[in-house]
């Protein structure tokens, strides 16, 4: 339904030349992001023997034991965060080894760690970095999460539908129904506009909007959560968020995929296709009809 432009990630692999001198620099990032928000306890021998082991070094996902480094290196057991370590660590970035992980991963024995690697992921990837150009250009995965991004959020449209990894299954869609996903995408394109550059470029919501728009043949506006009034208010508020992309100097203030992905958004919520309610909430604040 939408059609992004392609990012290629600032993390290398293997098939480019000095890709471990480049790896080597970009360390710290990594070590941050694998502990960031506590998300994996590892001891300083582990992290020098993921470093070397793993990170930097030159063979096929097969042949890393995954398993055991994790049973040491975190407190998840000895299942470990496969996708999310071996998309991000392994130096072979070929389709054919993140093949190899995924198929790892899903024929996985025991209890699976997906929906807690998930979550991370969700939490993380666009989350505030340090200030300097390398981190915001490096992101949180070094620029992987458009690539991530399917397999953890596992359908283009909405869907209650579930897949097995092991012997559990788990929602393709990480969101419980179609207005806490319609509602966590807005928020999470329209919260864009109003945060630092220290915000890595990464988030993933810049690449969901076909997922938001598949909400729109549910009953939004019959949710669970809020009667129709406070639901339009609370929406007002979100929306508010986006009004600096309207700006004649919008593009001096936000960043140039960000402002891109909120201006889509616009577009989406003044398109005659959308529910009429949604676009006059939506035109409502964007005329300053509704104080916020």
């Amino acid at each position: 339904m939408f059609e992004y432009e392609k990012i290629e990630p600032v993390l290398p692999g293997n098939h480019i030349e000095g890709w471990q001198k480049i790896r080597k620099k970009q360390w710290k990032y990594v070590k941050h992001s694998l502990e960031f928000y506590n998300f994996m306890s590892i001891s300083s021998y582990n992290t020098k023997a993921i470093k070397n082991e793993i990170y930097l070094a030159e063979h096929h996902p097969d042949e890393v034991d995954y398993d055991s480094w994790f049973h040491y290196a975190t407190h998840f057991g000895d299942w470990g965060p496969k996708p999310l370590l071996g998309f991000f660590l392994c130096s072979d970035q070929s389709q054919e080894a993140w093949d190899t992980i995924w198929e790892s991963t899903i024929n996985g024995k025991g209890r699976s760690s997906y929906d807690m690697v998930r979550d991370h992921f969700l939490r993380s990837c666009g989350a505030t970095l340090d200030d300097s150009p390398e981190a915001t250009a490096f992101g949180r995965y070094g620029g992987l999460e458009q690539r991530m991004l399917p397999y953890f959020v596992r359908s283009d449209v909405y869907t209650d539908d579930t897949f097995t990894i092991g012997h559990e299954s788990f929602r393709k869609i990480p969101w419980k129904d179609p207005y806490i996903t319609f509602e966590t995408i807005l928020v999470q394109i329209s919260s864009t506009l109003t945060q630092s550059n220290a915000v890595s470029q990464h988030g993933w919501s810049q690449w969901l909007h076909g997922l938001l728009v598949s909400c729109f043949s549910y009953d939004l506006e019959k949710n669970k959560y809020y009667s129709f009034d406070d639901m339009s208010e609370v929406l007002s508020e979100l929306l508010n968020d986006l009004r600096p992309a309207l700006r004649d100097n919008a593009e001096d203030n936000i960043r140039a995929n960000y402002l891109k992905s909120a201006r889509l958004l616009i577009t989406i919520l003044e398109d005659e296709g959308t529910p009429q309610w949604l676009r006059k909430i939506w035109a409502d604040v964007r005329d300053g009809k509704v104080s916020i």
